[in-house]
């Protein structure tokens, strides 16, 4: 899409992480040589493009903003097999991959950040400790066996929680697929998977 591209997107992705984590959105800004206005607008225009009747639709809406995918393989989910396309981030989370799982029709079924294929699954420690955009969610699945998801009903968020200490429960919030916070969890949850 004319002027929107792998940093226009990151900066979109930035937008919904900012309600968490201002102060390492605008470190990500920075890097970016970005503003507030940048972030605001890219995303604007983002939504613009989901919603247009005339903007390229599923994957071909993705290709033609990041370009042809640096990577795909085939998945299963269920009885069904997906395609997982992943490009690489322009500046950003350079251990991390932009994944589009997409399903029959080229439908985009979800997109999230995941790690690399050849970047190692980092140490958490207690459930407790992750740091904010320190994991993704298949990072806390692989180290938390235990862990539970559950879909918060909010754009872009996703919410896992994880069996600590002395039988807490703290929930990690996650926003396109990258940890914002941690915290102590009082009421259960109801849980469901969703594809990875």
């Amino acid at each position: 899409m004319k002027g929107y591209a792998r940093r226009e997107f990151q900066l979109m992705l930035l937008r919904r992480m900012a309600d968490f984590q201002p102060e390492l959105v605008q470190a990500a800004c920075a890097r970016l040589s970005a503003s507030h206005t940048d972030y605001m607008r890219a995303h604007q225009r983002w939504q613009t493009m989901l919603r247009s009747p005339t903007a390229p639709k599923g994957l071909a809406l993705y290709e033609a903003v990041l370009g042809p995918a640096d990577e795909q393989a085939q998945i299963a989910y269920g009885d069904a097999e997906l395609t997982a396309y992943s490009w690489r981030p322009a500046g950003l989370w350079p251990q991390l991959r932009w994944q589009a799982l997409v399903g029959d029709r080229d439908f985009v079924l979800h997109g999230s950040l995941v790690r690399a294929p050849d970047c190692p699954v980092p140490q958490l420690g207690e459930a407790d400790r992750p740091a904010p955009w320190s994991c993704v969610v298949g990072d806390v699945l692989t180290r938390y066996p235990h862990a539970r998801q559950h879909d918060p009903q909010t754009p872009a968020r996703w919410a896992v929680d994880v069996p600590g200490p002395a039988g807490a429960v703290y929930q990690m919030m996650f926003v396109h697929g990258l940890l914002q916070q941690v915290t102590r969890q009082t009421t259960p949850t109801p849980h469901r998977t969703r594809p990875q």
